[in-house]
């Protein structure tokens, strides 16, 4: 392990680096479909971090579209279970050949991530948050490579960020690692603020939630102003346009490890 320390991908300081994500966060069948078809024509074999069992999320999995995380809930209440085992046993349910997660509302403690990697044998994640920052590649004290968020969804709607791309594109363009973390619910809903999807899940059951169908979808979406999935959309066409190279975390994982792999930098450059 101590080889990790000494290795970086010097692609990184050079150009930027794309990875896309999603969180389920118990999203419908429906919406789901609809999340596919909107991004699949794209070819980003995006990392879906799962919440509960999906037949489409599955099947694209089978079509290898997809590569799969975990994204365990370890709050009070949690309907993955009522401790940290329990809630990483019920999780791997949904994809039991993972070695990645990110945590439901990025809770991070020492013991889930020891827990992880010494019992489960997880070697990385995506649980940190460095929105628009310079990022890379970070060597967790567990032995974890973690892989900090550059943009995440929530966190721009949290902010009240503009929703136009253009204001943020000199960051885009930065060398570094950029991973992309969206949720289908907000996308397919295109939410332009925090408080519309909250309205939304307020309105229903949890069963409710994660049954809604094509005619919640068409009737509660935003449709008159723009949204975070219009945002989402020009990232990902802008990424595409620009011939910016996409890699999936778990791609990005087995060059960190490989012993003819392009990491040529020392990782302790990065606490400078």
């Amino acid at each position: 392990m101590s080889d990790l320390i000494h290795k970086i991908n010097s692609r990184l300081y050079e150009e930027p680096v794309f990875c896309f994500t999603s969180d389920l966060d118990w999203a419908s069948e429906e919406v789901l479909l609809q999340y596919f078809m909107h991004i699949n024509p794209y070819e980003l074999n995006p990392t879906l971090f799962m919440t509960h069992h999906s037949p489409i999320t599955n099947e694209m999995f089978e079509q290898k579209k997809i590569v799969r995380g975990i994204h365990p809930n370890f709050l009070t209440g949690s309907s993955h279970g009522n401790n940290f085992t329990e809630v990483i046993e019920n999780t791997l349910r949904f994809a039991p050949e993972t070695k990645c997660f990110r945590s439901h509302r990025a809770f991070d403690v020492t013991d889930t991530n020891h827990l992880l990697k010494e019992k489960y044998g997880f070697q990385y994640s995506s649980n940190y948050f460095n929105i628009f920052g310079k990022c890379f590649p970070m060597y967790h004290e567990s032995g974890l490579i973690n892989f900090p968020i550059f943009f995440e969804d929530g966190t721009h709607l949290y902010n009240n960020f503009d929703l136009n791309f253009s204001t943020y594109e000199k960051f885009f363009c930065q060398p570094g690692l950029k991973v992309i973390s969206f949720h289908p619910m907000n996308f397919i809903f295109n939410s332009p603020s925090l408080s519309f999807m909250r309205s939304i899940k307020d309105s229903m059951t949890r069963e409710q939630f994660i049954k809604i169908g094509i005619d919640e979808v068409a009737n509660l979406k935003n449709k008159f102003q723009k949204g975070i999935g219009d945002f989402v959309i020009e990232i990902i066409e802008w990424v595409k346009k620009n011939d910016f190279q996409i890699i999936t975390l778990q791609e990005l994982y087995a060059d960190i490890i490989s012993d003819n792999c392009p990491f040529t930098e020392p990782l302790e450059i990065l606490y400078k």
